[in-house]
């Protein structure tokens, strides 16, 4: 795998110098997009995002905002029945569970999986309703009203729930995410350097009980996820303009075992690695367009499986019974 990202890192450090060994004059580089005037920032190098390509026709807003306030209640509301037992006949009933140390629930996977998930489900909602006519300013503070008010109707469902409960430390990771997210989308020169993403890998229970079952829960498989505060180098002035652009800082943090029989023990930890930045890669390889500004939002969020992990910390660790 290191072998992978290592030539990963060459091939794309390779195909900048030789971008930067071909000069062209400078009214034929590629302008900074309009949604950041070039007086602002022009040291950096913007990617592209899915604000500069997509629209929608105006006549087709009212559907489509109607779309998004159905969807996000309705799927957790199904997902609810489903997957996490919802209205089982169970009272409602009020559960804190416990957030820290080596007995956390799911090793405070499960709490930062609801900051993430917030924070995901906002910026893009925040899309959503930039792309149907609100100022910025008002689709951030849409979009962060929108995912608390889904995340806290998930929350209430788990109220009556045999296997969950009301957790008001879930409600105040949720506010968290929401908050990181209308953070980043208000203030673009922070957006352009940090990053909340998230990484998944299926693990052997869930493989063995979607082979078996056909289906399964991926949001709570918690062992085969990572939760990652990144910077990227890329948008810092000047370093955005050398092949770093390309390189990620990673601080990530993960939980092994709880609840999953194929660890031997429960164990949190902490981690500091280095990253491929997807993000700006498929902005220079790919020609402007859907397809590029699609692959560059999708990769601002979500981190491949493919980073060196310089130095790992563990937290704690308990025998899994």
């Amino acid at each position: 795998m290191k072998r992978i990202l290592t030539l990963t890192l060459f091939a794309l450090l390779s195909f900048n110098l030789t971008l930067s060994a071909q000069e062209t004059p400078a009214e034929e580089q590629q302008p900074i997009p309009p949604a950041v005037p070039a007086a602002e920032s022009p040291t950096v190098r913007l990617p592209v995002n899915l604000y500069d390509t997509y629209s929608f026709d105006e006549s087709k807003w009212p559907y489509i905002r109607t779309g998004i306030y159905l969807f996000g209640p309705g799927f957790v509301t199904v997902w609810g029945l489903v997957e996490w037992s919802w209205f089982d006949g169970t009272p409602f009933k009020y559960k804190p569970s416990k957030v820290w140390g080596a007995h956390a629930l799911n090793g405070a996977s499960d709490k930062f999986g609801h900051l993430y998930a917030t924070y995901a489900v906002k910026r893009l909602a925040t899309f959503f309703f930039r792309s149907t006519g609100s100022s910025p300013l008002r689709a951030n503070i849409e979009g962060g009203i929108y995912a608390s008010s889904v995340q806290l109707i998930m929350e209430i469902g788990d109220g009556f729930s045999s296997a969950q409960g009301f957790d008001i430390n879930d409600v105040i990771f949720n506010t968290v995410g929401a908050g990181i997210g209308m953070l980043l989308d208000g203030f673009p020169v922070l957006d352009r350097m940090f990053a909340l993403q998230w990484e998944y890998v299926p693990t052997k229970r869930f493989r063995k009980s979607f082979t078996d079952n056909w289906g399964g829960d991926f949001f709570t498989d918690y062992s085969g996820q990572k939760y990652l505060l990144v910077t990227k180098l890329g948008g810092i002035p000047y370093l955005s303009l050398t092949p770093l652009r390309y390189v990620n800082l990673d601080f990530g943090y993960y939980a092994r075992g709880y609840y999953n029989k194929y660890y031997k023990h429960d164990t949190r930890n902490i981690y500091l690695g280095v990253s491929v930045n997807y993000t700006i890669a498929f902005g220079d390889i790919l020609p402007a367009g859907y397809a590029s500004s699609t692959l560059q939002s999708f990769f601002n969020h979500y981190h491949p499986p493919f980073d060196l992990e310089a130095k790992d910390w563990e937290l704690t660790s308990a025998r899994n019974y």
